[in-house]
């Protein structure tokens, strides 16, 4: 790949990346305040793809904007607040499937999406019932939090209640004959992180992850985001918001990174630079690979502002992602680059 940017030439560059983006999904939100999420049987979504409505892209592409400052980013931001908002049920929950989707109750709430939406309206101060009690009651008896919310043995009464008014026997019954009720994922501990922060009753999500990567297991510790790069992403926007004791798997991460690029022609997707550039920028690493990086994700940006779908994670389809989510995560690398060249 290229070599380093040329901070003047390059700072007009980035921003008419950056603005191009910006106007992309200006343009494509939809009305309601989604951004629209893609479902495909083909692993490069170039085809078979199809509308699936959900809450969680939009939380994933407001945290991305969300560190630039722009008028079409603040009337994004806060239609895409007002569709989390619609979406929530009880007190402060969500679904994958939004309301506008058939699937919706196929599913019991997540806490995936639940702690992006959260986080997400946190940051922007927007006010929501508290779910902390039922957060902190989907964890197993490692102290490890579950995937889906669903009364079991040890929910406390009352949560067990509220739980139940959310959760259908029928879709308590997918879960149990798929084996996924007592399911553990390092990308869902790791976004439970981001919205709970470090404390007495996460710290064990925090020795979880950072075991996983001492032991190099970020290929088996999820089976909805098999891309490490994925995980790595959560993993370190969790650290960059501080959650600093995952701070120890720092040099492990940039050190997989950098070897995984090292002698590389390129990245197969722009999707992929953006989770490594957006990753180097959240552990504090400012040399190579990233400024290849940062280049290499403006080269691929399209004629209409857009980058290229891929998909971020997985599930029935099994493909998942969209060009507004590429887009909003390439905007968020070139945006934070540019920041940083800027001092």
């Amino acid at each position: 790949m290229g070599s380093s940017l040329s901070p003047e030439l390059d700072r007009e560059a980035l921003n008419r990346a950056i603005t191009r983006g910006i106007t992309f999904l200006h343009r494509n939100q939809l009305p309601h305040g989604e951004f629209k999420t893609y479902a495909s049987s083909d692993e490069k979504m170039e085809a078979d793809c199809r509308f699936d409505s959900s809450p969680f892209v939009t939380s994933l592409a407001l945290y991305a904007i969300g560190f630039l400052r722009h008028p079409k980013v603040q009337e994004m931001t806060e239609r895409g607040l007002d569709f989390l908002l619609s979406e929530m049920e009880g007190p402060g929950l969500w679904r994958y499937w939004s309301s506008r989707n058939p699937q919706h109750e196929s599913l019991q709430p997540d806490l995936d999406v639940i702690c992006c939406a959260s986080h997400i309206l946190k940051r922007n101060g927007r006010a929501f019932p508290s779910n902390t009690a039922i957060v902190l009651a989907s964890r197993n008896n490692r102290g490890l939090f579950y995937t889906y919310v669903a009364p079991r043995p040890s929910t406390p009464p009352g949560l067990r209640q509220e739980m139940g008014r959310l959760v259908s026997a029928e879709s308590l019954l997918v879960l149990l004959a798929a084996g996924m009720l007592h399911e553990i994922d390092c990308v869902v501990n790791a976004n439970v992180l981001l919205y709970l922060g470090e404390n007495e009753h996460t710290q064990a999500a925090v020795e979880y992850l950072i075991d996983i990567v001492q032991r190099n297991k970020e290929t088996d510790c999820s089976k909805y985001y098999r891309d490490p790069l994925a995980f790595y992403y959560m993993l370190s926007r969790a650290t960059f918001s501080g959650v600093s004791s995952l701070g120890r798997a720092r040099e492990a991460v940039l050190k997989r990174i950098i070897v995984g690029q090292d002698g590389h022609s390129g990245f197969d997707t722009a999707l992929a630079a953006a989770l490594t550039a957006c990753s180097l920028l959240n552990f504090n690493h400012w040399a190579s690979p990233l400024p290849e990086t940062v280049a290499t994700i403006q080269q691929t940006q399209r004629q209409d502002g857009s980058w290229r779908k891929s998909p971020l994670y997985l599930g029935p389809a099994p493909y998942y992602g969209s060009e507004e989510l590429t887009t909003a995560l390439c905007v968020e690398a070139l945006a934070r680059y540019l920041q940083r060249i800027e001092g």
